[in-house]
């Protein structure tokens, strides 16, 4: 039998929608570090994807010190995995059903994002145990995502694979890995020229057979 190319997917705005909790543990402790709030969900929706000291730069005081912006972001992304494991995110319709069936074509699944360590459990805390295959992310490599993807497709023995995410960012990233892109449409960004679109996530069962 054919041996398919793995299927590798972003987690927020594509798997599932987490920008309330995001926001509510940001806003803690950005009052708590720096006096200032105003986080909401819409203002997470513009940092998504981005690589985490880049988020904590975009939400520092412009004259906050390095040591500073390092201990904001420290403590916020520690406080976001725990506010999460209390009240995770949305996970987006038929997800579970879809990944079931996709590795039931042979499909090998895994979860590539730009977290931090401890955020992908989240997400599979609140999924059927063992649905995805692996999964990997910057808090792991530290790196742009296209070497997280080339780092988790070079440890299973592959060299090319699919990537379904859902801004500018990740097909950016999936092309400089060498993969094709699936843009999901529904999510919180957009994409330039992917190889495909799906408007919801049970698309992938047309597109993957």
């Amino acid at each position: 039998m054919e041996k398919k190319l793995p299927l590798l997917f972003d987690l927020d705005g594509t798997l599932w929608d987490a920008r309330e909790g995001i926001a509510k543990a940001w806003n803690e402790i950005s009052l708590r570090h720096f006096g200032i709030g105003g986080i909401d969900a819409q203002g997470v929706t513009y940092l998504m994807g981005m690589q985490m000291n880049d988020i904590v730069e975009a939400l520092s005081p412009y004259r906050a010190s390095k040591e500073a912006k390092e201990s904001f972001g420290k403590e916020a992304f520690d406080y976001e995995n725990y506010y999460l494991s209390k009240e995770p995110g949305k996970i987006y319709p038929l997800v579970e059903e879809t990944i079931k069936t996709l590795k039931e074509r042979g499909y090998p699944v895994f979860i590539v994002s730009n977290c931090q360590k401890g955020y992908i459990e989240n997400f599979l805390n609140i999924v059927e145990p063992g649905l995805f295959d692996d999964y990997l992310c910057f808090g792991d490599t530290n790196g742009p995502k296209s070497l997280t993807i080339k780092t988790i497709l070079e440890k299973h023995g592959y060299e090319k694979g699919v990537y379904i995410g859902d801004t500018a960012g990740d097909e950016k990233a999936t092309r400089d890995a060498g993969c094709d892109f699936v843009y999901a449409s529904y999510g919180f960004g957009k994409a330039i020229a992917p190889d495909y679109v799906i408007k919801t996530f049970a698309d992938l069962l047309s597109l993957f057979k």
